[in-house]
């Protein structure tokens, strides 16, 4: 177990969305944090609200659709803050809809900042945490990375990458003083790709009721402190139907897809003009 307390932590996608959130968390828990988004994001007024907790926090901009500069992040948060004990892969990228309406630009893209960096960074910052005998990776997924989702076929298919990429790290390097561990939030409100129309689509179907982000920056808490494989962020059980898609893909997919689901995603589309 990472002791976070004066750890150092690199959280991606920490502009806006869940990445300032799980940036709080940490750096609550005493953590110092290196915070990273795109060239021309503003950080610097959460590195400011993190450094009054008492931490260290100092924004590095890059691109993480560019090789280079996923290297040269890492280089830059190690010299901001010193060698990485935490990374967290929270940037993400969405394009829901009809896929039909999905761009080879597009799919490039979402494969490679939800995935590629994801692992990159992780092949990047692996070996130091090897050599110092402490680490943990924590890689942001999606309930829509354990079953299907309609209209959200290029992002699970991202995200069910990073819940089999964590897994088998974890098998890997099991006897190791490094772990990995994947994040699952269900809809999130205020924030990220449903808060941003929540008041235009409506709830969700029962059952996937919105949780606040708050709950995504104590999860990966959570996660490394207790080692946890796959933390789901969700309101009540939802394991049985994970368990359900696992051994019948096909009776999970058709209660998925019953006709609420089906027309909140309709309506979810709609509000993005990609139906």
């Amino acid at each position: 177990m990472v002791e976070l307390r004066g750890a150092r932590a690199l959280v991606t996608g920490a502009a806006g969305g869940l990445g300032q959130y799980i940036s709080r968390a940490l750096a609550s828990e005493g953590a110092n944090v290196a915070v990273s988004d795109l060239p021309g994001t503003d950080l610097d007024a959460l590195c400011e609200e993190l450094r009054a907790s008492g931490v260290e926090a100092q924004p590095v901009a890059v691109d993480l659709t560019d090789a280079a500069e996923r290297e040269r992040l890492v280089r830059d948060a190690e010299q901001a803050i010193g060698s990485l004990d935490v990374l967290v892969n929270n940037a993400g990228l969405e394009f829901g809809g009809s896929f039909t309406q999905t761009t080879r630009e597009e799919l490039e893209a979402i494969a490679t900042v939800n995935l590629l960096a994801v692992m990159d960074l992780t092949r990047l910052v692996l070996p130091g945490m090897l050599e110092r005998g402490r680490g943990h990776v924590v890689n942001l997924a999606s309930l829509a990375g354990k079953a299907p989702v309609p209209y959200l076929a290029s992002y699970a298919a991202t995200k069910h990458g990073v819940v089999g990429f964590t897994h088998s790290m974890r098998g890997e390097y099991a006897n190791e003083p490094v772990s990995f561990s994947a994040i699952c939030p269900t809809f999130i409100s205020r924030v990220g790709m449903y808060g941003r129309l929540e008041g235009e689509v409506g709830e969700p179907p029962f059952g996937l009721r919105t949780l606040p982000p708050e709950r995504v920056g104590e999860a990966a808490v959570k996660a490394i402190r207790e080692d946890r494989a796959e933390v789901i962020v969700h309101r009540g059980p939802i394991r049985p139907l994970m368990a359900l898609y696992a051994v019948a893909p096909r009776a999970a997919t058709r209660l998925l897809n019953n006709r609420r689901s089906r027309e909140f995603a309709e309506r979810f589309s709609r509000a993005r003009g990609r139906l």
